[in-house]
């Protein structure tokens, strides 16, 4: 189909480009005629010496007839170009009858007059030549311009055809005339010298009759040359020999003589071998095309062979059971899937009743072509098993009358996913009872907030929480009663959902508070993890919330207890102190060198415990935040500097080093807390560090912050001691067993006392490669009222320190 519309757009393409060229052609030699008379140049007359001229008139009717013509070409309608084209092709039909009305009564037009004028001027001479068209050319003009005037309409195809036709006889008549009168007879006969066609006006007149014709390919005459049949196939190779043929071999046996290449006898031998082997070739040549169009058939029977055995081939391959079935209900056709589907052979199903595969029947108890629907069914295997199916029928027209195509699913399978669906369904629905009976009971409170639409959903815990009802609420219902723990409001950003949704990480823990209208607070720890759909994409968030009132309670009462304690311990011990240097003092006095030794015992365990307490009694003062830092501001190269002067003993001081990089800016600290974090961090250095290998203290500023080091080349840390090394009491493993004064409080004092100056501490450190404790502190004055983000970890989880 694709192929054959192609050649119908080229054969069509061909044929307008022969029309346009007969409009722009014709003129264009009626012009070059006029021209000749014009300036007296006779070759422009006749365009072979010695052959007629073309008068005057006849240059008009050409020009008229290419105007005509070329204003019906355009596809597009218009009103004014339908009118020039009438006015053209009538113009052309009056100078035609006008010759014709000269030739009968001898009486000259005003139009001849103006003629014959012209002709003088431009032949100079007094004598006008002979003006008269030729009969010939008169009875053309008379066919062809009413062809041109019915061109434009739609119901005059076989009368424009027929007038076109005989126009282009008799130019080709006049043509022939020129070129074949030479070939029986010796010169050129009188009659042809003054009253036959001339040259330009012949070429003019089949350029016009030519182009008429394909005007319109698509309709008449044209439109069976054009077609894509056997008929257009041949008369697109034979009609242009045919016509073409004897017109230029009489124009090339014409110009032969003229340069005198064969003698005058030669002529019409010479023609009529010509003409002969023509023939036999037109003969050939229609075989030729003959064998061409039964190559093609033989191609086209074998392609719809091949087609047939594809759609056999497609039908026996395919997936689903087909059945044909005839008006009487009788099996027809049968494919190998419905063979293995009931278990029958073909031979087995062929001519029997469709009953038998299905027992209720294909068509519902209606005739073939009553009510054929899709609809599902049950088939009956040979082996007497039922099989569930779906059934589409599609009626099929044949020879030996209507039939039905059914095409049948077997749907066993479907059916066994659909029960295994509601299995699963009917299990879900469990599952979520059970999650629903278990948030509704959970002891937390539990918190879903959906992304996409911005509802929140809450299990009871949650909702007595936040003192509302949450499931139809967004999140503006209780961002208002959310505060940090030191009473700051909680903005939108800051809270662990927006920050769960945001980095698709669980957040948390985060302490906040929730404030009743009442006056009452409710301290609570939540956390958020995202909900990811199958793209990574976080679709929603959970939040839990647990209640730290228990816990706060507990907290203060442990502070309350360690104070007391602590309280209560120092007076025993400030005696024991005292009494004991009193003692030592009289020991020394009496060179009781050996009791002196155990009073000094006495007195470093005394100095032990007070240590311990006093860790006990700092700790608990910065978790409870009840110390205000002392802040003042200090260069931090001189404080390092006095440090480590006051800090390490004096054996010690070769092994340390301090590095600056660059200029240090001031920063604001309390400087008994801080030394109080480097001496922790130095004595740890000290201890871990081989005795004969160097500690080194390192001081560098960072955009805001300025970041101290103190690096050992120790055994370094164990990575189970990564996440635990400065939480309270923690100890590892080699520090346990190395040290038994400590309570493992160390490095948690430091990391509160960093975090209460609004920095953070951390430790670099690889097993067998040393360690480097870390903090940072930021630059210029404290801030008012210091805060965290909610859910930001106050020290960031490095490889494993020790405690």
């Amino acid at each position: 189909m694709s192929g054959s519309w192609r050649l119908q757009s080229r054969i069509a393409t061909v044929v307008r480009a022969l029309a346009w060229l007969a409009a722009l052609g014709a003129p264009a030699l009626g012009v070059l005629s006029l021209v000749g008379w014009a300036r007296g140049v006779p070759v422009l007359k006749s365009l072979v010496t010695g052959f007629p001229v073309t008068p005057p008139p006849s240059c008009l009717a050409l020009i008229l007839g290419g105007l005509a013509l070329g204003l019906r070409l355009p596809r597009r309608h218009s009103r004014l170009r339908e009118v020039l084209a009438v006015s053209c092709a009538a113009g052309m039909m009056a100078i035609g009858a006008g010759s014709l009305w000269l030739e009968v009564t001898g009486q000259v037009s005003l139009l001849d007059a103006l003629f014959a004028g012209m002709a003088q001027a431009g032949e100079g001479t007094q004598s006008a030549p002979a003006l008269t068209l030729s009969p010939l050319t008169s009875v053309c003009l008379l066919l062809l311009g009413p062809a041109l005037l019915l061109a434009g309409a739609r119901g005059h195809v076989a009368a424009k055809d027929t007038l076109a036709v005989l126009s282009l006889l008799g130019a080709m008549l006049g043509f022939n005339g020129l070129l074949f009168g030479p070939l029986v007879a010796s010169g050129t006969l009188p009659f042809l010298a003054q009253r036959s066609m001339g040259l330009p006006t012949a070429l003019s007149l089949l350029l016009l009759g030519m182009g008429t014709l394909c005007a319109r390919p698509e309709q008449g005459l044209m439109a069976r040359v054009t077609r894509d049949t056997l008929g257009g196939f041949l008369a697109r190779r034979l009609v242009p020999v045919t016509l073409l043929g004897p017109p230029l071999l009489g124009l090339s046996l014409v110009l032969l003589h003229l340069v005198g290449a064969i003698n005058p006898e030669a002529k019409f031998p010479i023609f009529a071998t010509v003409v002969s082997t023509g023939g036999a070739a037109l003969v050939l040549l229609a075989a030729r095309a003959l064998d061409v169009l039964e190559a093609r058939r033989e191609q086209a029977t074998a392609a719809l062979e091949a087609s047939e055995a594809r759609f056999r081939g497609l039908l026996e391959t395919t997936p689903a059971p087909l059945l044909t079935v005839d008006s009487l209900g009788l099996l027809r056709f049968v494919n190998a899937e419905a063979e293995r589907v009931f278990g029958y052979s073909r031979e087995e199903l062929l001519g029997r009743e469709v009953e038998v595969l299905v027992p209720e029947g294909l068509f519902g108890g209606h005739r073939v072509g009553s009510d054929l629907s899709e609809r599902a069914l049950d088939g009956l295997r040979k082996d007497g098993s039922r099989v569930p199916l779906e059934v589409r029928l599609r009626p099929v027209s044949g020879e030996q009358g209507p039939s039905v195509l059914a095409v049948l699913r077997d749907v066993t399978e479907r059916e066994l996913h659909l029960a295994s669906v509601q299995r699963a369904r009917e299990e879900a629905e469990m599952q979520r009872s059970r999650l629903q009976a278990l948030l509704d009971h959970a002891p937390v409170g539990v918190i879903f907030l959906d992304l996409e639409h911005g509802a929140v959903i809450a299990n009871p815990v949650a909702e007595n929480m936040v003192g509302m009802s949450l499931p139809f609420i967004g999140k503006r219902g209780y961002l208002d009663r959310l505060r940090h723990p030191d009473g700051r409001p909680v903005r939108e950003e800051e809270l662990p959902s927006t920050l769960a949704a945001r980095t698709g990480k669980m957040v948390g823990p985060a302490e906040f508070r929730i404030d009743y209208h009442d006056g009452r607070s409710l301290p609570v720890l939540t956390t958020a993890a995202p909900v990811l759909d199958a793209s990574g994409r976080a679709r929603g968030v959970v939040i839990t919330a647990q209640d730290l009132t228990t816990r706060h309670e507990l907290e203060r009462l442990r502070e309350e207890y360690v104070s007391l304690i602590s309280h209560d311990l120092r007076s025993p011990l400030q005696t024991i102190n005292l009494r004991a240097s009193l003692l030592r003092r009289g020991l020394r006095e009496r060179r009781l060198s050996r009791e002196e030794e155990l009073t000094e015992a006495i007195l470093r365990s005394v100095a032990w415990m007070n240590s311990m307490i006093e860790e006990l009694l700092e700790g608990s003062r910065l978790e409870a935040k009840r110390d205000t830092l002392r802040r003042e501001p200090k260069d931090l190269v001189r404080f390092l500097e006095e440090v480590l002067e006051r800090d390490v003993p004096p054996d010690l001081r070769e092994r340390f080093r301090l590095e600056v990089a660059g200029p240090m800016p001031h920063v604001w600290v309390d400087p008994a807390r801080l030394e109080r974090v480097l001496a922790n961090l130095l004595g740890n250095a000290a201890k871990y560090s081989p005795a004969a290998l160097p500690v080194v203290v390192r001081a560098r500023a960072h955009e805001a912050h300025v970041v101290v080091s103190v690096s050992d080349q120790g055994p370094g840390l164990a990575p189970e001691d990564a996440v635990h090394i400065f939480e309270k009491y923690y100890r590892t493993r080699q520090g346990s067993a190395s040290d038994t004064k400590g309570l493992g409080l160390g490095l948690y004092i430091s990391r509160l006392i960093i975090e209460a100056h609004d920095g953070r501490i951390w430790v670099e450190s690889q097993p067998g490669r040393g360690a480097s404790f870390c903090f940072s502190l930021p630059v210029g004055p404290p801030r008012q009222q210091p805060a965290s983000a909610p859910g930001t970890p106050a020290h960031e989880p490095g490889p494993p320190g020790r405690g």
